[in-house]
């Protein structure tokens, strides 16, 4: 299945990845090489869980986690 993948703000780049069917979040982002606990994951406009299973088609935004103080 196909996902189109926005990755931000650190890298400004759309990427498209073909996934197997059940894909996760997790699995997308261990495929491209990203810890999940440095990501959040948004598909429609909402947060989503790293377990959730992906559809073709689906267009997930990955917006880094920047902590600091």
């Amino acid at each position: 299945m196909k996902i189109t993948v926005h990755v931000l703000p650190v890298r400004k780049e759309t990427l498209a990845v073909d996934l197997p069917e059940g894909g996760t979040v997790e699995r997308l982002m261990r495929g491209l090489d990203m810890l999940p606990d440095a990501w959040i994951a948004v598909i429609g406009g909402e947060p989503v869980p790293i377990d959730r299973a992906l559809e073709d088609g689906d267009v997930v935004k990955l917006i880094s986690v920047v902590s600091g103080g």
